[in-house]
């Protein structure tokens, strides 16, 4: 799993497009990754670009589409950043999640050849969400101590068991932490 990811795209022998991505938060009651990213134009040494019209950049992130305009102007020895946000991405039911993500920038100008669209694409995974616990119970005799095992998929988790048989029902446990309890 990894809370972070970048691509570089070749804009020039000195420029470079790079996409980035960070977790900045999870939710385990809405199974959601909310996730920062920015669109930046790195240039070394010779790689100014003298440019003050607008141009046209996109990101699609999981299925979500931005766009919007910026300038690509930049100087030597400089890093930009052309786009930025935030998203909010939605797990598999199991709180799994690899998604997609794809990026273009124009620049339409002139830089020893003709430079028009560039772009590129990736993937992300990121950490997996706990989701619901199990419980596991032997078949019981009545008036015998047995010992139920709770798995739970986060240390956050709490745990309220409760049973019923018949017309009998009751309580074993209240927001237990244990991962076991012993009940007659």
């Amino acid at each position: 799993m990894a809370t972070s990811g970048s691509k570089s795209v070749t804009v020039t022998s000195w420029d470079t497009l790079r996409f980035t991505w960070e977790e900045k938060s999870q939710s385990i009651p809405t199974n959601t990754t909310t996730i920062t990213w920015k669109l930046q134009l790195i240039a070394t040494s010779d790689g100014a670009i003298n440019s003050s019209a607008s141009k046209t950049w996109t990101v699609t992130i999981n299925g979500t589409q931005y766009t919007g305009t910026n300038t690509v102007g930049i100087g030597n020895n400089s890093t930009k950043t052309l786009a930025s946000g935030t998203t909010t991405i939605g797990h598999n039911t199991d709180g799994t999640k690899t998604f997609n993500y794809s990026f273009s920038q124009q620049f339409d100008i002139t830089f020893n050849s003709w430079i028009g669209t560039i772009s590129g694409s990736g993937s992300g995974t990121l950490d997996t969400i706990p989701r619901k616990s199990s419980l596991t119970a032997s078949n019981g005799t009545l008036g015998t101590s047995q010992t139920l095992t709770i798995s739970r998929n986060s240390a956050s988790f709490t745990h309220t068991i409760t049973y019923k048989c018949g017309t009998a029902s009751g309580t074993i446990a209240t927001k237990t932490t244990g991962t076991s309890v012993s009940w007659t």
